[in-house]
């Protein structure tokens, strides 16, 4: 649906916590459980085109460094697409699952707001994207970013119309435009590269698809919406004064601000260090002024490692939107009826089959780094695998700190979510400035070099010898700072780290004083010990990087795989020694996918 990197938005763990108090067979269970399917069905659509994407643009784009322009990019739009896309689309979705007879009335509001937010906020971004690039000290980034613009303002309207979809419950509808938009996206992007558009194309077909997908969606909301206006039942609705227009325009208003800034506060989070890494490395001292050039380079060039190594780890994350896209209503429905018990099951089970699923896919992620870049990306790549084995730590904190924040949001709660979220994102950017840049000092301060000045040459021979001279200088500079590139990505994992451990934990903390409930500790202890027992397997699992060269890329890609199914069966295993799995779960399972 969207670039959930991102999002850049699932776990086994909604179908079972759908109504822990009810009994398997209950209808809830199966159309919710259903819906998860569903969703989870588009957003592995979504995770394999992303795939060929993030993965094929390297190869051809042709360099890291374009890779890393291009990252930057769309990194950067996706702090607003996010903040429209999901902003609006829970704003919505809330709304309309709370009074679904309202619902063409909440559509109506929200396209009014849009006009008066989501469009001014593209144009802005079109007309500061050279104070943009700026901030990344890297003025050739401002055409792109001046593009992307469209990008934000398809989502702005895209989001109304999936949250209509997700509020009444229409999950196939929702998946449906998630597999559209992501096979568009697949397409346009790609296509345009392979035609020789590089950077620009990737960008312009990532416009395309955005508002392609948005006209289709909306033209099918506003028939389902006519359907069900046309309706005998309909006209009965009555229309209080709290359901008037203007009082749902002031109420949604004020809900889409405060989710419009968690969800700021989200991607920020999520984007600080690769921001930070871009312009404290791009940075010049001094001593090196004239190497402008060759520091905006390699600061792409490490945004492009890095960017490779984000891809990579958030996998899990990709997962667990699912979850949220179905357990949003259900908490939401709860919290309005105020049934304490059902919010409590719903917590407890959610983060219980969120944790096993994340933990399960994070550990395998973190203990096969290094297979996982040797086999997907050139060598240049390598460099990031400790970043990876850290990122990969990190999002599991991430992913379950995202689901604790949408449960208190869900609870009626978004004002909290925004403390705890913003909190986060700022002890993320103090700690990766800090970070970086103190590496950053230290690094230069070693590095000497006299920047090269062509003499005039009086032959063409000549001038491409003083060319090869300068190329040759610039590269005495390079090839030192290259070296320190696994430094700077593994401060900057290690900070975002430490911020996401800490969101985690405020927000469980504020779910346990207000619901008494949380993660469960005896799941938690059981998948330590998994991950603990994976760990020392994985010492003689260690795959050879020769292999590489032996069996070839997909060869040796095929021999990873087949290692971490191995790995995950048996973290399924110690699990079922346990006693983790056991008879309910297994008929919650019926419950979703039996029949009626």
């Amino acid at each position: 649906m969207t670039e959930h990197e991102n999002t850049p938005e699932s776990a086994d763990s909604v179908a079972p916590s759908l109504h822990a108090a009810e009994t398997p067979n209950d209808d809830t269970a199966r159309s919710t459980g259903r819906g998860f399917l569903v969703i989870t069905g588009a957003k592995l659509w979504f995770m394999l085109t992303g795939a060929v994407i993030q993965l094929g643009l390297p190869i051809f784009l042709g360099s890291p460094e374009k890779f890393g322009v291009f990252k930057i990019v769309t990194e950067s739009i996706s702090l607003l697409n996010m903040v429209m896309i999901t902003g609006t689309l829970q704003a919505v979705s809330k709304m309309v699952s709370e009074q679904p007879l309202a619902a063409r009335r909440v559509v109506h509001q929200a396209m009014k707001l849009q006009l008066a937010l989501g469009v001014p906020i593209a144009a802005a971004y079109a007309l500061g994207s050279p104070w943009i690039a700026e901030q990344f000290n890297d003025p050739s980034l401002t055409p792109y970013i001046r593009v992307s613009s469209l990008i934000v303002l398809a989502y702005a309207f895209y989001a109304i119309f999936i949250g209509y979809f997700n509020g009444t419950k229409a999950f196939v509808a929702q998946a449906t435009m998630d597999i559209v938009f992501s096979t568009l996206k697949m397409l346009l992007l790609v296509g345009l590269v392979l035609l020789g558009f590089g950077v620009m194309g990737a960008v312009v077909g990532f416009a395309m698809a955005a508002g392609i997908v948005c006209v289709i969606s909306g033209v099918w909301v506003w028939r389902v919406m006519a359907r069900e206006a046309a309706k005998p039942d309909a006209a009965e609705v009555s229309i209080t004064e709290e359901q008037s227009p203007k009082a749902a325009l002031k109420r949604l208003l004020g809900y889409l601000v405060l989710i419009m800034l968690y969800t700021f506060a989200l991607n920020g989070l999520m984007r600080a260090d690769l921001f930070m890494l871009k312009r404290i490395a791009s940075e010049v001292p001094p001593h090196l002024v004239g190497a402008e050039a060759v520091f905006n380079s390699l600061s792409s060039k490490f945004a492009g490692l890095y960017g490779a190594a984000l891809n990579i780890a958030r996998i899990p994350y990709m997962g667990v939107i699912a979850v949220t896209f179905v357990i949003f209503p259900l908490i939401s429905a709860s919290t309005f009826a105020e049934d304490r018990e059902r919010t409590k099951a719903y917590i407890h089970d959610t983060f219980r089959y969120c944790l096993l699923l994340i933990a399960s896919v994070g550990g395998l992620l973190a203990l096969n780094s290094d297979a996982i870049i040797t086999g997907l990306y050139a060598t240049a790549y390598q460099q990031a695998a400790p970043a990876l084995a850290i990122l990969s730590v990190s999002i599991i904190f991430f992913a379950l700190y995202y689901v604790a924040t949408t449960i208190i949001i869900g609870a009626g709660r978004p004002g909290v979510a925004v403390v705890i979220m913003t909190l986060s994102m700022l002890l993320s950017g103090a700690l990766n400035y800090v970070f970086i840049d103190n590496l950053h000092e230290a690094n230069v301060e070693q590095i000497t070099w006299t920047p090269e000045v062509a003499a005039p040459a009086d032959t063409a021979q000549g001038a491409v010898y003083a060319a090869i001279e300068i190329a040759q200088n610039r590269n005495d500079l390079a090839g030192p700072y290259l070296l320190k590139a696994p430094e700077y990505m593994t401060a900057a994992a290690t900070a975002t780290t430490i911020a996401m451990l800490f969101g985690f934990l405020l927000s469980l903390a504020w779910l346990w004083r207000t619901y008494r409930a949380g993660l469960p500790p005896a799941t938690l202890a059981r998948v330590m010990a998994a991950l603990a027992i994976l760990g020392g397997a994985n010492y003689f699992l260690t795959l050879p990087s020769q292999w590489v060269l032996e069996f070839g890329k997909i060869g040796f890609l095929a021999i990873v795989a087949v290692k971490m199914g191995v790995m995950g069966l048996l973290f399924l295993g110690i699990l079922f020694a346990l006693r983790e799995f056991g008879p309910k779960d297994l008929a919650r399972v019926k419950a979703v996918i039996g029949k009626k």
